[in-house]
């Protein structure tokens, strides 16, 4: 298991890994550490090669490595010379785990054949026409500007395909902040940066922005969250140079990879389109409504095979994902995504499940109901909003329950809304909680309790 944030050792590591012929989990290290315990049981890694500190909880019995003491011992560059490397693995063998939300909270893992992750970075490299042997000897490799986290999907497109195109890969060092990504690009005059949402809105509105040399820029792929017509337009303005290149991405982990992706001058003045579907990519929409509206299902040669201790497949017998994405395709093949089907917040391009937050909350024991839902949040997309019945006499704060809550949740699912409540939640004639009415009336002052 690789457990930490973006590091060149951590991209040695992998590849090492592969080249051993064993199997990469990529661990969050944003994960709380019963989260990660979690995880950690759930694989049960032969190593875990990790940046986290040693007093941080963590299951007995499996040997960590730190990777400052693996740089500091073997030096930086000491994963490209093993002597008993490139193993030979199938492939449909398991190549690496990426952990992925679900819609219950608890962390699954996502198996990826090598086949699986093969086939996605050719597809990323055919849609971007950087194949390597169709490059010509001319060819200058593109530098790009790594800000999404290695252990996310994001991050292994964006690191693969650059370096599989003979490109330089510029890591982001420590947290992320506006003055850190505008310095990198005017220094090492970045050409493409991928990233959330988030991240290049708080880049653009910076206070300084005009003051850095940005001319570098010529593309910003954008996936993980949805992107505004708005936003477009302050990234094009912000980046004259790019055009209509502020391209949009979009798949999930258990499809192995992007389904569909476009250039800003497909989806100008479309809101909500994602682009076509790619072209070994099979879209189809499932119980479609008098819209066309319905669950997007996808079938692509990137699928993931099964979540890791299941023996279940990810693919139907047909080899189709059901996404949990609601959406519909119009007349010209164009795919737009409208909601969601599963109970997911996107946070600053991060996944988390509502039943996992409403579950560690509801084990307070002054809490008597919990809906966690997601509130619109100009900066990263949506933010974490629990309504909370508390029990009657109680005199907790939300100070209380966000120090309950940050024992078990990583500090990105820790709700940053609260509406606490003596009277229960809204709910329809079966019982189920009516979630949209939550949010269509959440008070827009908030203080530590509500009682209405």
């Amino acid at each position: 298991m690789l457990l930490g944030f973006n590091r060149v050792e951590w991209l040695l590591a992998f590849w090492a890994i592969q080249r051993l012929g064993a199997v990469a989990a990529l661990g969050n290290a944003w994960w709380s550490d019963t989260e990660t315990s979690h995880a950690v049981e759930l694989v049960k890694p032969a190593l875990v090669i990790t940046d986290r500190l040693a007093d941080r909880q963590f299951p007995a019995g499996y040997p960590r490595l730190a990777f400052d003491s693996l740089h500091a011992d073997h030096g930086a560059d000491s994963m490209c010379h093993l002597t008993d490397a490139d193993a030979a693995v199938a492939e449909d063998d398991p190549a690496l785990l990426m952990f992925s939300s679900g819609t219950t909270g608890a962390a699954k893992a996502v198996v990826m054949s090598h086949r699986s992750v093969i086939a996605n970075i050719q597809n990323l490299l055919v849609l971007t026409g950087r194949l390597p042997d169709e490059l010509g000897a001319d060819h200058t490799g593109t530098t790009s500007l790594l800000t999404v986290p290695l252990f996310h999907l994001s991050g292994i497109q964006i690191s693969f395909s650059t370096l599989l195109s003979g490109g330089a890969l510029v890591f982001l060092e420590g947290r992320f902040t506006p003055d850190k990504v505008l310095r990198l690009i005017e220094q090492e005059r970045i050409r493409v940066w991928g990233g959330i949402p988030t991240m290049v809105s708080r880049v653009v509105e910076f206070e300084h922005f005009a003051e850095f040399d940005t001319s570098s820029i010529r593309s910003i792929p954008m996936g993980g969250a949805a992107v505004s017509p708005e936003l477009r337009a302050r990234i094009q303005s912000a980046f004259p140079h790019i055009k209509r290149r502020v391209n949009s991405l979009y798949g999930l982990t258990e499809a192995g990879g992007v389904l569909a992706a476009a250039s800003g001058a497909e989806i100008q003045g479309r809101p909500g389109c994602v682009g076509r579907p790619l072209p070994v990519v099979e879209i189809r929409i499932d119980a479609s409504d008098t819209q066309g509206i319905g669950e997007i299902c996808a079938r692509t040669p990137s699928a993931a095979s099964r979540y890791w201790g299941e023996k279940e497949s990810i693919t139907d017998a047909d080899g189709w994902i059901r996404t949990g994405d609601l959406g519909k395709l119009d007349s010209e093949g164009l795919l737009y995504i409208v909601g969601r089907s599963k109970d997911i917040i996107i946070r600053g391009g991060e996944n988390i499940a509502s039943t996992h937050v409403e579950n560690c909350i509801a084990k307070h024991p002054d809490v008597v109901e919990v809906a966690v839902v997601a509130l619109p949040h100009n900066d990263l997309g949506e933010e974490v909003a629990a309504a909370v019945v508390l029990r009657p006499g109680s005199k907790i704060l939300e100070t209380d329950l966000v120090t309950h809550a940050s024992a078990e949740l990583g500090r990105f699912e820790v709700p940053s809304r609260w509406w606490l409540r003596l009277d229960g939640l809204p709910t329809n004639a079966s019982g189920k909680i009516l979630k949209r009415e939550l949010v269509a009336n959440w008070p827009s002052a908030q203080v530590p309790a509500q009682t209405t």
